[in-house]
């Protein structure tokens, strides 16, 4: 019984005395990070001075730090050996002893210099590495001077390449000349010049007002706004704005129909002489959109001055736009005098309406120009003729017109100056 136990531990012994050499030749992988050995990398950089090899075998003690500072003296060229061969190498931090490295692809050496160049990788080994466009470094063969962990510059440069023009289409043929920047400039300066020329315009023929000649017209009433406000008021009065809704009171034996365009009107007292009868002023356009039993309903299109109830309204007079024509000079034309003003202003300017006693039946029309002037005295040191304003006839009534002032020089602008036809528009 003794015995049989000598004879096993005997075996044990020599099993564990086999296995010694096996466990030897297996050697632990090695952290890049920290060199084991220090290496004199300036021989073996003398040694490759003249051609860096195709590929390398790693021994014992070497990390990619080290290799990279032996072949191309710059250790921080270590990771384009390990971008070239992340099919061996799973971490650049752990190689180990018997892979072979490839190093063809990163360098080629010039002829006849001591500089390496970089080059970039097209092998399918390096395909899912990050890498740089085009990558130029420029190594010293001396660095005996230099220690190992002294870190060098960075000889790294990237390269953008543009992108590649891209082609505008055209339509220009090779007989065609290109305008030069002077005929465009021009162009557009012609464009403000040569407007075309227009007399006078619908808002202006809407908004210009007029007397009534103590003519009955058909005046329907403003009820006001359908549209109940959000917020209480202190006042019932209601007043609509453009696109929204008013009720109108239509008068007795009045046909409207939807489509129908109203002109919203005002009635301001007229003057205390003569026969001229109400002042007209217009406040907004509206368009029938509904016809009920007691009244209408329409919308505001367009908008003078506030719209409120108490207001009146009519059809719209047509307006007869007079083209493009302009008005012919003439000598010694109609004569009338000045009413007045349609509203009560201190001081009279441009862009006011005013009133003559001349109209469709004198033969004015749409467009004529008329002068306003004061006559010179008859007696000796009397200021000579004076002309102070200058206006368009922008309406005609029977009896009356609506002048729009365009020029004017003295704003006193007083009841009963004489007016004169200076131009007028063909007929």
């Amino acid at each position: 019984m003794r015995r049989t136990t000598i004879c096993r531990s005997s075996r044990a012994i020599v099993l564990a005395l086999a296995a010694l050499p096996l466990m030897w030749r297996v050697l632990p992988a090695q952290d890049t990070t920290k060199a084991v050995q220090q290496q004199d990398t300036t021989q073996a950089a003398a040694a490759f001075q003249g051609q860096v090899p195709s590929s390398h075998t790693v021994v014992r003690g070497e990390t990619l730090w080290s290799i990279s500072q032996m072949y191309y003296n710059d250790p921080l060229l270590w990771p384009e050996i390990y971008r070239l061969n992340t099919a061996v190498i799973e971490d650049p931090h752990w190689i180990y002893p018997g892979e072979v490295l490839n190093l063809s692809e990163v360098v080629t050496v010039a002829q006849g210099g001591d500089t390496v160049s970089a080059r970039r990788d097209t092998t399918s080994a390096a395909a899912d590495t990050v890498r740089a466009d085009t990558i130029a470094a420029v190594v010293p063969t001396d660095t005996g001077a230099a220690p190992i962990d002294t870190i060098p510059a960075d000889t790294t440069q990237l390269i953008v390449e543009p992108p590649p023009p891209t082609v505008a289409e055209s339509y220009e043929t090779i007989f065609d000349r290109r305008r030069t920047n002077q005929q465009v400039v021009q162009d557009v300066l012609r464009a403000y010049v040569h407007q075309p020329y227009r007399p006078l315009r619908a808002g202006e023929f809407y908004a210009a007002g007029f007397l009534s000649e103590a003519e009955r017209l058909p005046w329907g009433q403003v009820i006001g706004a359908t549209a109940v406000p959000a917020i209480h008021r202190l006042t019932e009065r209601t007043s609509a704005t453009t696109f929204e809704e008013i009720a109108i009171r239509p008068p007795r034996n009045a046909s409207y129909h939807v489509g129908d365009s109203l002109l919203l009107a005002r009635l301001d007292p007229g003057f205390t002489f003569g026969n001229w009868g109400d002042i007209v002023v217009p406040v907004g356009i509206a368009r029938v959109t509904s016809i009920e039993e007691h009244q209408v309903l329409a919308q505001v299109v367009l908008q003078f001055a506030r719209i409120h109830e108490g207001h009146v309204a009519m059809p719209l007079e047509p307006f007869r736009d007079p083209g493009q024509v302009r008005p012919t000079p003439v000598a010694k034309g109609l004569t009338g005098r000045l009413l007045g003003p349609r509203d009560a202003h201190p001081l009279a300017g441009a862009q006011q309406f005013y009133f003559i006693d001349k109209g469709r039946r004198d033969g004015v029309t749409i467009g004529d120009i008329f002068e306003v002037y004061k006559p010179a005295q008859g007696f000796a040191g009397a200021a000579s003729e004076e002309v102070r304003a200058v206006m368009m006839i922008v309406h005609t009534r029977e009896r009356s017109a609506t002048g729009l002032l365009l020029q004017i020089s003295n704003p006193a602008l007083e009841q009963g100056l004489p007016v004169r036809l200076v131009k007028k528009m063909p007929s």
